[in-house]
């Protein structure tokens, strides 16, 4: 199985402020995604949009035994 490592996708579009910017969200939203390491596919799209060479498949990565954290901020 495989999962979405979002905080590799924030840190390579030029971090939280950038992709805040790029979804129309507040600075803080990216966070939240990356703690709880799941985003929509409307979000996922302004990204792609706004950094048109990302190539979302170098961000699937086997899933480890780690659960994914049920705490969020």
């Amino acid at each position: 199985m495989y999962t979405f490592n979002v905080s590799r996708l924030v840190k390579d579009c030029g971090g939280v402020t950038e992709v805040a910017k790029a979804t129309g969200k507040s600075r803080t939203q990216p966070y939240r995604w990356v703690k709880t390491n799941s985003i929509t596919t409307e979000i996922l799209a302004k990204i792609v949009f706004a950094n048109p060479n990302i190539n979302l498949n170098s961000y699937l990565e086997e899933m480890r035994n780690e659960p994914r954290s049920s705490k969020v901020a």
